[in-house]
């Protein structure tokens, strides 16, 4: 119950400071864009086979800016939810995201500036390990949960490009799998784990044609007591705007997290559907 109210304190911290702020100037910038991509096939009397197929993902992408000629204050939001169906086998998900981020920058210089932070992640719904017969949960909602508080200074050389390097502290929380948080030197099981490190995150974009739009973001985090096993998130977009709502995506994310899994993570989707600007 502590997890779930310290992780939803940060996500109504996160997402509703920017609209008192906006009750007490009119500085705040603010930006939603929603997502939905379908797709499905269905079979009757088909003589050359194959299943039925549904899928679907959502998404909502949100920024608020408050720039003021001393101080920047960015909070970001992206919310992401997928699943496919395939034949009489049960809906399996696709993509669950829940990932917030708010930086403060104090502008003393033109391009290096100090800043703080804090970042949180985590899902909405179980996570499955699927097997021909079965399946077995791994993760659920805020189960695990990720917060990381960090204070450095931020570079910013142009629009497109800005990196920031910090040192912080990263919590890990969990309620029923505890194999994200506990320490196997103890015999005691933790359900959080605090562990201080550096952390840097790098986000640039190019405009590649008049409708191709190229982001990346890469996030290190390397713990002060096992500085070998740095954490990666290396998220990659490239949308083609096809007409005002209708876009296609490629995306490609890879996780390296050794607590999680030895092995790299990557995960590729291509996407067609609508995208809408809500303001």
């Amino acid at each position: 119950m502590k997890i779930k109210l310290f992780a939803l304190g940060i996500i109504t911290l996160c997402i509703s400071h920017q609209s008192f702020a906006q009750q007490a100037d009119t500085t705040w910038k603010h930006s939603l864009i929603a997502g939905l991509n379908l797709s499905q096939v269905s079979y009757s009397n088909w003589a050359q086979g194959g299943e039925d197929a549904l899928a679907y993902s959502i998404l909502i992408a949100g920024k608020s800016i408050n720039d003021l000629p001393n101080t920047n204050w960015t909070t970001q939001y992206n919310f992401a939810y997928g699943q496919t169906k395939l034949g009489d086998k049960s809906s399996r998900k696709t993509d669950d995201k829940i990932e917030i981020s708010s930086v403060f920058t104090y502008k003393l210089g033109v391009y290096v500036n100090p800043y703080a932070s804090v970042t949180f992640l985590s899902q909405f719904t179980t996570g499955y390990k699927y097997t021909d017969t079965s399946r077995t949960g791994i993760s659920d909602f805020l189960d695990p949960a990720y917060s990381t508080q960090t204070i450095g200074l931020g570079y910013e050389p142009m629009k497109q490009f800005k990196t920031r390097l910090g040192i912080g502290i990263r919590e890990t929380f969990t309620k029923l799998y505890t194999q994200y948080s506990d320490d196997p030197s103890t015999t005691e099981v933790e359900t959080t784990h605090i562990e201080g490190g550096f952390e840097s995150i790098t986000d640039f974009s190019a405009q590649l044609d008049e409708n191709i739009l190229y982001t990346t973001k890469l996030q290190l985090f390397a713990p002060l007591k096992t500085m070998g096993r740095i954490v990666v998130h290396f998220d990659n977009i490239l949308t083609a705007k096809i007409s005002k709502y209708l876009s296609t995506n490629l995306t490609v994310n890879v996780i390296n997290d050794q607590v999680v899994t030895p092995r790299t993570q990557i995960k590729e989707g291509l996407s067609l559907g609508i995208t809408y600007s809500i303001f």
